[in-house]
């Protein structure tokens, strides 16, 4: 790219940080009318809902991992997607009103306050520390994803140095996320979700422009991916089958397991508000995955020599759109990956605040010291992502993967007010976190996530417990 065109995509990018940052101060000042902590009264309704959830459930993961995946496998990882969205029907026909109507009821500040309430004191104690350390290591493990995308989003558009880019990228989210706080991220989300429906119709656009130019040399190029390329289940669909499973249940384990998902059902303006965001919510998430892993599958009949697909989407449109396109581009990218990774660190400094260190005075000690605690939460997930040798594809799969193993079942328990006892419920989270941890460390992801046998054992460790102990 021209020198010209790669300063205006650098003044694209700096106009879509300071919007960020206007957004998210914007949140904090919207805030200041809001007395309580509990996240029922933050009111917010089906658009802020929809929108935030889904700008935060599409993550670093959409523009760069989905965009790698097609690429190098084809139409086989299409069912990822669709495997998702059959969880996602089962959890928004069941869970995101009651989460809403839950939280309620019991003025809840996290996610955690739902499972532990009624608790005697001590096993609560213990049950909330387990859940935030469960919390603190999964979500660290999700932002370092978030900020190794963001160095290859800055090392495509810009030729910044590898740590250069992490560094910069990270130190840009975490002073918004520490200015916005929890109504900022939500509103910031809101507009990057709105951003990255641009963006996804315009590098759809502009790679069927460009195969369409040069067909003879694009189909070429895909018949050389081989002959799977193009096949939804090469191995045949009882083989995918597992696959489908898996990773349904790891969507449901996704929406209930994940407090940077569930805060925003929690902070829903009431239950049948909630729940009406349900079209908002799939239809954006399913619209810009699907794309992105068909721009991949296209990409490769385009370039077919990246030695780094999760970069093709910036790649692309630095070799062949113009300054204008790539500029928004650019825009459209950093806002994706900040929107996961600000929502992601708001709940962990909620999580570490209220959960890992609850104390009396909460409410006036964590407003204090939430920016120090964002930045501690963002500098030691950043050098973590610098010693990790790991694409965001396995990354992000794996962190939501063990998290939602753990903690799903637990919500699912309180939830559907199934039969349980104090001890029932530490040992679901144990169960299912050192369930899915043991079938990484055997490698069976590849047949099934570990999301799946996670909840499955954790639900039979509390229906064991619960049969031979008394029920409160």
């Amino acid at each position: 790219m021209p020198s010209k065109g790669a300063d205006f995509s650098l003044v694209v990018f700096g106009c879509a940080v300071l919007a960020t940052l206007a957004v998210a101060f914007l949140g904090r000042r919207d805030a200041k009318g809001v007395t309580s902590a509990a996240l029922a009264d933050q009111r917010l309704n089906r658009w802020l809902v929809g929108l935030s959830a889904g700008a935060t459930a599409n993550s670093g993961f959409v523009v760069t991992a989905a965009v790698g995946l097609g690429y190098s496998f084809g139409a086989h990882w299409l069912l990822l997607p669709l495997a998702w969205l059959l969880g996602d029907i089962l959890f928004w026909w069941v869970f995101p009103n009651r989460i809403n109507a839950a939280g309620r009821a019991v003025r809840a500040t996290t996610m955690t306050d739902l499972i532990v309430d009624g608790m005697s004191p001590r096993p609560q104690m213990w049950l909330k520390r387990t859940i935030a350390l469960v919390i603190v290591v999964c979500l660290g493990g999700y932002v370092s994803a978030q900020w190794i995308a963001g160095q290859k989003f800055l090392e495509g558009a810009f030729d910044f140095g590898g740590v250069a880019s992490l560094l910069t990228f990270a130190a840009l989210i975490v002073i918004y996320t520490a200015i916005g706080g929890f109504r900022g991220s939500v509103y910031a989300d809101t507009l990057q979700a709105i951003v990255r429906l641009i963006g996804t119709a315009i590098a759809m656009i502009a790679v069927v422009v460009i195969a369409s130019r040069t067909p003879a040399t694009f189909w070429k190029n895909i018949e050389a991916a081989g002959p799977e390329f193009l096949h939804l289940a090469p191995g045949g669909l009882l083989l995918a089958l597992p696959f489908v499973l898996g990773f349904a249940a790891a969507s449901l384990g996704f929406g209930l397991g994940q407090p940077q998902m569930v805060t925003r059902y929690l902070a829903g303006a009431n239950p049948e508000e909630t729940r009406s965001a349900w079209w908002i919510y799939n239809g954006f998430v399913q619209s810009t995955w699907i794309a992105m892993t068909v721009f991949g599958m296209a990409l490769r009949g385009v370039m077919p020599a990246l030695l780094d697909p999760e970069k093709g989407l910036v790649l692309f449109h630095r070799s062949n759109t113009g300054p204008i396109i790539t500029g928004i581009i650019v825009a459209d990218i950093f806002a994706t990956i900040a929107a996961a990774s600000n929502s992601l660190l708001v709940a962990m400094a909620q999580t570490v605040s209220r959960d890992l260190f609850s104390r009396s005075d909460d409410n006036r000690r964590s407003a204090q010291e939430s920016v120090l605690l964002t930045a501690v939460l963002g500098g030691g997930t950043m050098i973590v992502s610098l010693n990790l040798n790991s694409t965001v594809a396995n990354l992000a799969l794996s962190s939501v993967s063990l998290m939602g193993a753990g903690l799903a079942p637990a919500m699912l328990i309180r939830l559907l007010q199934w039969r349980h006892t104090d001890t029932s419920l530490i040992a679901a989270v144990i169960v299912g976190t050192c369930t899915a941890v043991l079938w990484q460390y055997f490698g069976w992801s590849g047949i099934m996530n570990e999301a799946a046998p996670g909840i499955v054992m954790a639900l039979l460790a509390n229906y064991a417990l619960t049969r031979y102990q008394p029920v409160r």
